[in-house]
């Protein structure tokens, strides 16, 4: 089952082709619903509905690079600017990313007709530094719609 494995070693963060310079781990949280109580008087068990679907939280940190102005400083100008991000993509090997959704066709894990997605730069950690240490950082994206496996 080798194909089902991912080697970390060769993920990284992305902004379109250009690597986000010093990045070494990412974490995806994941989708999670919202669950709507259902409940009236009389009923003597809990039921609820499904409400908003939420997009998770990527996490992504590693070395703070200070002259980075095509990475770390662009992720820093859209906090800034509160713009939506579109280009970010995160790698599980050399060739395999997810990115928001840019399309509405079938394909990446995703049903035909799923939105166009983005991201929005929440926050950024950093940098921190402590004695005899390289200095980080690290961003937390709020995903916006689904992301695509391409």
């Amino acid at each position: 089952m080798a194909n089902e494995s991912k080697a970390s070693f060769k993920g990284k963060a992305t902004l379109g082709a250009t690597q986000i310079l010093g990045m070494g781990t990412w974490t995806w949280s994941g989708f999670s619903r919202e669950l709507i109580e259902d409940v009236e008087f009389g009923d003597t068990v809990d039921d609820f509905l499904y409400g908003i679907m939420h997009g998770g939280k990527i996490t992504f940190n590693g070395n703070y690079k200070k002259d980075d102005t095509t990475g770390q400083d662009v992720l820093r100008s859209y906090l800034l600017s509160g713009s939506n991000l579109t280009s970010i993509r995160f790698y599980l090997d050399a060739v395999s990313y997810y990115s928001p959704n840019d399309t509405t066709a079938i394909g990446g894990g995703l049903a035909a007709g799923t939105p166009v997605a983005h991201v929005k730069i929440e926050s950024i950690d950093g940098p921190d530094y402590s004695l005899g240490a390289l200095g980080q950082i690290a961003f937390t994206v709020q995903c916006c719609g689904h992301m695509r496996m391409n």
